[in-house]
């Protein structure tokens, strides 16, 4: 696959454009889609993959840990293969971003220290799960992107 098929980008709403330099984790939380399952799911202790926005607010990029056994999950080395049905979740560490605003602006607190979004992959998967986040000091709002 060329593009990962899960995507990510952040929008700072307050300044109208795109979050960067901020590091997100991709968790896979469960195989299981069973809304009992889901209901008492907890999250997983090591992320998937890590990445960081670029200046367009994109992760452009997800990185694998190396000595992980993805296979499982249709990771070879740092590329997927194929997605695995499943449910994932994307944390956002929005609070280092708007500290790091806030030291050239007075808009630098935050109500939220991260953001944690989770999703079902369907089985079959979609080719692309786009996880968009538009992004405030003090609200956010999500949606399913393209």
């Amino acid at each position: 696959m060329s593009r990962p098929p899960i995507t990510c980008h952040i929008l700072d709403t307050t300044r109208g454009k795109p979050a960067a330099d901020v590091t997100c984790s991709l968790y896979y939380l469960s195989a299981s889609q069973s809304q009992d399952e889901l209901n008492n799911l907890t999250t997983a202790p090591e992320p998937l993959a890590v990445g960081k926005t670029n200046g367009d607010g994109r992760i452009a990029q997800w990185v694998f840990d190396p000595k992980a056994d993805n296979l499982a999950l249709g990771i070879q080395g740092q590329s997927w293969s194929e997605l695995h049905p499943g449910v994932y979740k994307i944390k956002f560490l929005t609070g280092s971003y708007f500290k790091r605003a806030g030291e050239s602006e007075q808009s630098g607190r935050t109500f939220f220290p991260f953001v944690e979004i989770s999703f079902v992959v369907e089985s079959p998967p979609d080719n692309h799960y786009h996880v968009p986040l538009l992004l405030s000091n003090h609200s956010y709002s999500t949606y399913r992107g393209s």
